[in-house]
């Protein structure tokens, strides 16, 4: 199955992944759900060896384990620490650029060979805020996960294949997307708007109480927050024609 791209807050997460997450969260949900669009539903079949997905739509390439969730404990393993397959296994080496992100950023869920979500209201809904996240330090093209060991655990594949297409600025999925971005990642709601705004490469300016973006076509978004700092508006201005 594809990952949902709308997974829930995230509380116990570090500042640092805080940070990163918040900053790349509404283009990477933008782009998960192109990523599921494109994948479909269709059964599909991995292999790990010759790093592809296969379904009824095609093959895609460029399949990365990045790690797995047990349900049993809430525990997430990444696949370099994963006794089954060790970071020399070409889909596994292809992710260490991860570990050296949050090594260089001070993301301690990127450098923890086994994070425990048990903090969580959900831990399988985290462990997909972590991967989709973790994906998008890789190029963020999309994550696919399914079950493993009759169910008692999920398996999660970053896929880099370059056949995948881009999400493109979307004005009308704009206010979703932002919102259902700081719902996942409530610390700084203005962190959620820049990343956002810089990722499609927005003209933006601040002042206390808003945040106004401009397209390169022309048009104006426009978000503004209440006392204690959260996004409580988000208006869109087409481009003038």
């Amino acid at each position: 199955m594809s990952a949902d791209s709308s997974p829930g807050s995230s509380p116990g997460f570090s500042p640092g992944f805080q940070a990163y997450g918040g900053w790349a969260a509404a283009a990477a949900i933008q782009q998960q759900d192109l990523f599921n669009e494109v994948v479909g539903t269709d059964s599909l079949m991995v292999d790990l060896n010759a790093r592809t997905l296969t379904g009824e739509r095609g093959v895609l390439s460029g399949v990365s384990l990045l790690g797995s969730l047990s349900h049993l404990d809430n525990t997430w393993l990444w696949g370099w620490a994963n006794p089954g397959f060790g970071p020399d296994f070409p889909a596994v080496a292809a992710t260490l650029p991860i570990r050296d992100f949050g090594n260089q950023h001070g993301i301690t869920e990127f450098t923890s060979d086994s994070p425990d979500l048990n903090g969580f209201p959900d831990p399988a809904q985290a462990a997909i805020t972590l991967a989709i996240t973790a994906g998008w330090v890789l190029g963020g093209r999309g994550v696919w996960s399914t079950a493993i060991n009759e169910g008692r655990g999920h398996v999660y594949l970053y896929v880099a294949d370059e056949q995948l297409p881009r999400a493109t600025f979307d004005p009308f999925a704009t206010p979703r997307l932002l919102m259902t971005a700081v719902s996942v990642f409530p610390v700084d709601h203005r962190q959620v708007v820049r990343g956002y705004f810089q990722h499609f490469g927005f003209e933006y300016a601040e002042s206390p109480d808003a945040l106004r973006g401009t397209a390169s076509d022309g048009t104006v978004v426009l978000t503004s927050y209440d006392a204690q700092g959260r996004l409580d508006n988000v208006s869109v201005q087409p481009a003038k024609s």
